[in-house]
């Protein structure tokens, strides 16, 4: 098998140019490297779309149908991220969560209306 010639530093041009060759006090040949720094990116987080909680709040406790407008806007929310569309999925996102958590707090209250009602209940049919 025939293999390509090894290529010496001096015949390989580098951006038009030839290697530089800087010659060491020992006489080694010494080579002039370039390193390029770039500026970090700043980390920008990703808009949150709350689909999980939304589907929970769908299933689980959907008063007034808020569940099903925080799963849409969840949705909305994701649509808009896959656009790259930033802001408008972080209002969206916003306005999900926003629905979610009125949709939690009406179902604590819910609930804890009806375990006191059936409490009282209980205690006056005892009585």
């Amino acid at each position: 098998m025939d293999q390509p010639p090894p290529y010496q530093p001096e015949f390989v041009p580098m951006k038009g140019n030839k290697y530089m060759r800087l010659e060491d006090t020992h006489g080694a040949p010494k080579f002039q490297h370039t390193v390029v720094l770039g500026q970090p990116q700043p980390v920008v987080p990703q808009p949150r779309d709350h689909i999980i909680w939304s589907l929970c709040s769908l299933v689980y406790c959907n008063p007034f149908c808020l569940g099903m407008l925080a799963v849409y806007f969840s949705i909305k929310s994701r649509d808009r991220k896959m656009v790259g569309d930033s802001e408008g999925a972080r209002k969206h996102g916003n306005t999900a969560r926003c629905f979610n958590t009125v949709t939690l707090t009406l179902s604590i209250l819910g609930l804890l209306f009806l375990f006191i009602t059936y409490g009282i209940i209980i205690y006056q049919v005892a009585h």
